[in-house]
């Protein structure tokens, strides 16, 4: 069987079955890690072809929003190639993702329940999408954050702005996996949910804690610290967390339902 993210199910072990030994599960962890970092490898090489194009893309924020006289500029003899260097392997990572957890999965997942597995198989897919919509606004959300900082270059007559290009390629990185990484809050407190931990009733009446916490958080994952990024990435967490709200209602539904049916 083959989930909606791509990730075969193994079937269920039996108990006539032989287990495997713990040397077994240490091959198959070793053979699952090589083909992991080859499949890295191959990436890394692919990513090394189609730099120049993500250099580009990631370059428009800034681009689109430059005043005049704003140049990209190196400023060691080095820094060309390990740009290149660093940028094609994140391009690699990404590219292998898919591959990299098919591979986990393949290794982890007999040893789940049936339950758990089908609670992987749902969340999976829903995680990967909030991440990359994270990833999007984050991108997005770039330019307007530019002209706001760009904006006090006036307040400098005789300035221009001379942009290391290594230093906002890696800005920019961080920050779109930083809304990414903000945007997984409702995977979070759907398993908190699914474990009993949180229920909904709980999180209305603490949602101006959360609000709190959110900002805090916010503040911790965005790179430049300033307000203007915490405030574009908070606002859609909060969203998030009431989101969630509905979503963890749902999940305590079917406990209760199953737990009247299995008391």
């Amino acid at each position: 069987m083959t989930s909606p993210a791509g990730l075969k199910t193994p079937p269920e072990r039996t108990d006539e079955e032989p287990k495997a030994t713990f040397m077994e599960h240490l091959e198959e962890l070793r053979k699952r890690i090589f083909r992991a970092l080859l499949y890295i490898m191959l990436g890394w090489v692919v990513g090394f072809a189609i730099e120049p194009y993500v250099y580009d893309f990631l370059a428009q924020p800034l681009l689109k929003t430059q005043p005049k006289g704003t140049q990209f500029v190196f400023t060691h003899a080095t820094e060309p190639f390990f740009l290149k260097f660093k940028l094609s392997l994140i391009i690699g990572l990404i590219l292998t993702i898919p591959l990299v957890m098919r591979e986990v999965w393949g290794f982890i997942a007999p040893g789940l329940t049936r339950a758990e597995r089908r609670a992987v198989l749902f969340i999976a897919p829903f995680s990967a999408f909030l991440f990359f919509l994270g990833v999007a606004l984050g991108y997005f959300i770039l330019p307007a954050a530019f002209t706001f900082f760009l904006s006090y270059l006036q307040d400098y007559p005789n300035a221009v702005l001379y942009q290391n290009p290594a230093q906002y390629v890696l800005f920019v990185v961080k920050m779109m996996f930083a809304f990414g990484l903000g945007f997984q809050m409702p995977i979070v407190l759907m398993f908190l949910a699914q474990v009993g931990i949180a229920t909904p009733e709980n999180m209305w009446r603490s949602w101006r804690y959360a609000v709190l916490v959110i900002v805090a958080l916010a503040a911790l994952i965005t790179p430049s610290g300033d307000a203007f990024s915490m405030l574009a990435i908070g606002i859609p967490m909060v969203f998030l967390y009431f989101l969630s709200i509905f979503l963890v209602a749902r999940i305590a539904k079917k406990r209760r339902q199953r737990f009247q049916q299995n008391p």
